[in-house]
């Protein structure tokens, strides 16, 4: 019997999440660039199947032009790529983990399709907004890691 593995609100056995894990891997694959900026002072673990990867050297990339376009002077605190997600500190990490592994989830039902789908919204939420900052804010994808975020800390703050 395969053992299911606990993956937020639901469970999946190994051999389904190993498909999940292959049909998102093209996505994956692009990590491998940013990773040896991560071999420094990096923290590396495996947690609900996600390599979830964190160093200083990943500001480099967090804070670069592309990201602060979208958010501002600072960039971004955390990233997903695939079952990879990048942070630029432990602390940032734990504090974005839902709403970036609520990304990985998206990734695992779009495939290798999700990079192009996730920007197709966005452009379509700035343009129907006519506001470029709403390409990141208003995109349906990152409104549901949004509104996950926000429940899992809800539930948290129950539980203390």
């Amino acid at each position: 019997m395969l053992k299911p593995a606990k993956l937020g609100q639901y469970t999946r056995s190994t051999l389904h999440h190993s498909l999940y894990v292959l049909w998102a891997l093209p996505v994956s694959i692009w990590s491998i660039f940013l990773l040896p900026l991560a071999i420094v002072q990096g923290r590396w673990q495996v947690r609900a199947g996600v390599l979830e990867v964190s160093s200083p050297g990943l500001c480099f990339f967090l804070r670069g032009p592309c990201f602060r376009i979208l958010a501002g002077d600072s960039g971004f605190a955390a990233a997903t790529i695939g079952h990879v997600v990048i942070a630029r500190d432990a602390s940032a990490m734990a504090s974005c983990r839902a709403h970036e592994h609520t990304h990985v989830r998206q990734c695992e039902r779009w495939g290798v399709l999700f990079p192009l789908v996730y920007v197709v919204a966005g452009f379509w939420a700035a343009i129907s907004a006519r506001h470029w900052a709403s390409f990141y804010c208003e995109n349906p994808f990152e409104l549901e890691a949004e509104r996950v975020s926000s429940e899992v800390a809800r539930s948290t703050c129950k539980q203390v």
